[in-house]
């Protein structure tokens, strides 16, 4: 209980002050948000919680522009990644991100893309802005599942993010987070602390993955593939050690 609660004001405290400065840094120099607010935001909350972070293939981020696919297993994978990813980036991210004090200000101020739940024509409208933006960098992180696992498995993938990718014609980053699930558990107080794993495989090229329908249940079926293989090895890998 007392680790819970020192995480939880860990994550007020950090949030004020890299919030802040995120705030104050989008608005006189948007290039120093990332290294100077985001980066340093997703270190200390880790920290502060007791989390290590184990990366492995970061060096396939320095392709740009590129479309980042994580799976989404916990809140604290959203902590890992701002921790990691060394580019520029920009994230898509659900509407009601953007009412949260702090996250939500900075998000607006730095162009985070927002989209709906329910796949409105607001939210097409804003794919295909998205779309006409990526090409020109910087990256996009996506989570395809769209939500948070209550299990820690992987969900059916949204459509939404292999639309985004097919259209842009950018190669696809498959980013795998793992540990987090055992952190916090979804709508559970409760806060472990552990070990967390990022696996970052090679881009994926879309030049010969077809167009419409069959382009993207091709992309999906790879993207959702290389995900299990690297969940599998990492829960067997757990389960030894």
């Amino acid at each position: 209980m007392l680790h819970t609660i020192r995480c939880w004001l860990t994550f007020i405290f950090i949030t004020i002050i890299f919030g802040s400065l995120g705030v104050l840094f989008a608005l006189l120099d948007k290039s120093r948000v990332s290294r100077l607010s985001i980066r340093p935001w997703g270190k200390y909350m880790l920290k502060g919680c007791g989390i290590e972070l184990e990366v492995k293939g970061i060096e396939h981020l320095y392709v740009q522009p590129s479309i980042i696919m994580y799976n989404h297993q916990s809140v604290f994978d959203i902590f890992a990644f701002c921790a990691v990813v060394p580019v520029e980036w920009k994230a898509v991210m659900k509407s009601e991100v953007a009412s949260i004090p702090c996250i939500g200000w900075v998000s607006r101020l730095t162009g985070q893309y927002f989209v709906a739940r329910d796949g409105s024509s607001g939210d097409l409208s804003q794919v295909k802005k998205i779309c006409d933006k990526i090409r020109n960098g910087p990256s996009v992180l996506i989570a395809p599942e769209g939500t948070r696992s209550e299990d820690g498995n992987l969900l059916p993938f949204k459509k939404g993010g292999f639309v985004i990718a097919l259209r842009s014609g950018v190669p696809v980053i498959p980013m795998i987070i793992t540990g987090g699930y055992n952190l916090k558990v979804k709508n559970s107080y409760k806060i472990n602390s552990g070990t967390m794993k990022v696996t970052i495989l090679e881009p994926i090229n879309l030049e010969n993955m077809g167009r419409g329908r069959v382009g993207r249940e091709k992309l999906e079926s790879i993207v959702r593939e290389r995900m299990i293989n690297v969940l599998k090895q990492n829960n067997n890998a757990d389960v030894i050690s």
